[in-house]
């Protein structure tokens, strides 16, 4: 499941990440990811990733690993919401590919993750 929240502005993308995200439900993501692009150089993102268990197809896999080689790196702010080590590790990971500034927060840590990516 993805979901793109109502907290989302014109220039940050909040989204949640849950179960098995397949293919069809990842490209909603990078679709608004885009479409803010398109209108401001300056886009960031809060991405729960709580509830979120794997890919449900190799679609999404192979979706993701397009977001980490392309969008992701023209954002300015992401923030990681779910289990520290788990994000912390991803954090790590995606740090090189990116110039953004990039934080992890917490489970149900979502609205003071915003605060951050929003200011």
């Amino acid at each position: 499941m993805v979901e793109i929240l109502d907290k989302s502005t014109p220039t940050c993308v909040v989204v949640r990440f849950g179960g098995k995200v397949t293919g069809e439900e990842y490209k909603k993501f990078l679709e608004a990811i885009d479409e803010r692009l398109e209108r401001n150089p300056l886009v960031n993102m809060v991405a729960d990733l709580s509830e979120f268990e794997f890919y449900g197809d190799f679609k999404a896999f192979k979706e993701d690993c397009h977001f980490g080689t392309h969008e992701f790196r023209k954002l300015n702010k992401c923030a990681f919401v779910g289990d520290r080590k788990w994000i912390d590790l991803v954090v790590r990971l995606m740090g090189p590919l990116t110039r953004a500034e990039e934080k992890a927060f917490g489970a149900g840590k979502l609205d003071e993750a915003f605060e951050w990516a929003s200011s």
